[in-house]
């Protein structure tokens, strides 16, 4: 079966070794990929390429290597917990880094994929602390602080993040549908893949079909696809539920109307 695998919101990290096992053992599934996407918080920090890598985590970087090393193309995108992944850990595991959006044609069909944060709008406080902290100048001073005060700052903004998320409604952390609208149109795609809201989803809006990862607390979440359209599943402990599936919506550059 003709199968590209998108993943997003693992958030790995120490107190949470479950997640990277659940990640080892979709191995073998991995490896008969056509392409793997990563859409952004793979791990819940990281503060530079240079940073020790927990040992519950390096399994997970180790399996990503070998899916390099068997020619699986891999591709990852920045979230806003692993942002300051660079080119460093991309040669040494061998993925390509993409940019904040990616256009490309999976199967023939015209998509765009991005980690989601830049869709929730409504969220003014956050979208302001990201284009700080994303700034090139910025990411440039972060990136030469030194490797203690870089973990410092890090702990110090996931606890501001908690804290503000606690006191924001939920509409508030979700997209906004004109943005979503927006960025479908901009990009001339029918269907547009994210993460970050951990609401899998797969959403019909006016301009075509959004597909939403979720988070793997209680399982990995992946998207599945394939020529025949696209199917949101959910694996936990060997049992894969089937969250959403969509056909891949007309498109007139796939289908142009008889002559």
């Amino acid at each position: 079966m003709s199968e590209i695998i998108i993943l997003a919101d693992l958030h790995l990290r120490e107190d949470a070794p479950h997640i990277t096992q659940q990640l080892l053992a979709l191995e073998a599934r991995l490896l008969k990929a056509d392409a793997l996407y990563i859409l952004g918080d793979f791990v819940e920090v990281w503060v530079g390429d240079d940073a020790p890598i927990p040992p519950p985590i390096q399994p997970a970087l180790d399996l990503l290597k070998r899916l390099s090393s068997a020619g699986i193309p891999l591709l990852f995108q920045h979230g806003n917990r692993d942002f300051m992944i660079g080119q460093a850990l991309a040669k040494r595991l061998g993925f390509n880094l993409l940019p904040d959006v990616y256009v490309t044609e999976l199967y023939g069909h015209p998509v765009a994929l991005l980690h989601g944060d830049t869709l929730c709008t409504d969220d003014a406080p956050y979208q302001a602390m990201r284009r700080k902290l994303r700034h090139p100048f910025i990411k440039f001073v972060l990136s030469h602080l030194p490797l203690k005060t870089r973990m410092k700052l890090a702990s110090r903004l996931r606890e501001r993040s908690k804290q503000a998320t606690g006191q924001k409604s939920n509409l508030i952390m979700d997209v906004n549908t004109q943005a979503v609208s927006d960025a479908m149109q901009r990009h001339g795609v029918n269907v547009l893949i994210h993460g970050h809201t951990h609401r899998p989803a797969i959403h019909q809006e006016t301009h075509g079909l959004r597909a939403v990862l979720g988070d793997w607390e209680d399982g990995a979440v992946l998207l599945s696809i394939q020529p025949t359209g696209l199917s949101l599943e959910r694996i936990h402990a060997e049992r894969t539920q089937q969250l959403a599936t969509a056909p891949w919506p007309y498109s007139e550059i796939n289908h142009p109307a008889p002559a």
